[in-house]
Formats: C-alpha cells, structure tokens, sequence
C-alpha cells in the first residue's frame, strides 16, 4: 500500500527570514528526505548575502520578477522561469518588482532546517552582535558560505 502525504492550504510551516516568508509546502519528511518544496514570498528590498550551499536548488518563479546573482553574473527570472543551481555556486537574488513569489526545490533537508533555525533565532531577544553570532553559528551547521569568507 503507497503512502501519501497531503498538505492543505494553510496548515504548513511558516518561518520568517530578513528578507522573505518561506513556507514549507513539502518536508523532507514527507519524501524519504530526497527533496523538499517551499513557498517564498519576497517583497523588494535588500537581498540576502551572497552565500553558496552545499546542494543544488531551483527557483520556479510565479510571480513578480527577480534578478539571481551567480558568481558575479545576473540571470533575469520572469514569472514561469525555472532556474537550477548547482551546489556550491555564489548566489543571491533581488526582487525587481513590488514582490516576487516563487517556489524552492532542494534536495535533502538542509534548506528547510536553515530557514527552521533561522526563524527561532529571530523570535529571540538577544544584541545584535549576538544574533549575527548565531546566525554565523547556523549557517555553518547547515555548510552555508557567504562570499567575505572565500575572498582571498
């Protein structure tokens, strides 16, 4: 007898980040940890550091438009691109419009773990040079770089 797993709208995770709301449409949990599906919603403002992860990811944008920065280089997505990320590569995203919404494929659960920890870590009351401590602290569990640290 096969196994599924159906999420209705409203019943899944919600984590905030500096600079999105991740919404964890389908856990690693839920897929032998082969893959993980979120929901990003992204307004304009500043985007995240330049950082590269230890697995692949790919963008599916819906909405909006958003230009990646990979390794130096910018890639325009429009609402239907599909964009795939080698493990390892620099990247970064800004959002070009009012917001963008776009869904977030991983393999394994490293990705969802971060956005999990980084949430908690923002319900907490600490000094400000504390919480970029433990976001440092996060980031390098889940084998995340940001570019300051592979400069020579």
């Amino acid at each position: 007898m096969s196994t599924i797993h159906l999420e209705r709208a409203g019943t899944d995770r919600r984590l905030s980040m500096p600079d999105a709301v991740v919404t964890v449409l389908s856990s690693g949990e839920h897929t032998g940890d082969a893959y993980e599906l979120m929901l990003v919603e992204a307004p304009c403002g500043s985007p995240p550091p330049l950082h590269s992860e230890p697995w692949p990811k790919t963008f599916h944008l819906l909405r909006g438009r958003i230009l990646v920065l990979l390794d130096g280089e910018g890639c325009e997505l429009a609402a239907g691109d599909t964009l795939t990320i080698e493990a390892g590569t620099m990247n970064s995203f800004s959002v070009l419009t009012d917001d963008a919404v776009f869904l977030l494929v991983c393999p394994g659960t490293g990705m969802s773990g971060f956005f999990t920890d980084v949430d908690a870590l923002g319900k907490q009351y600490l000094p400000e040079d504390a919480l970029m401590s433990r976001f440092g602290q996060i980031a390098t569990r889940y084998g995340i770089r940001f570019a300051e640290e592979v400069s020579p």
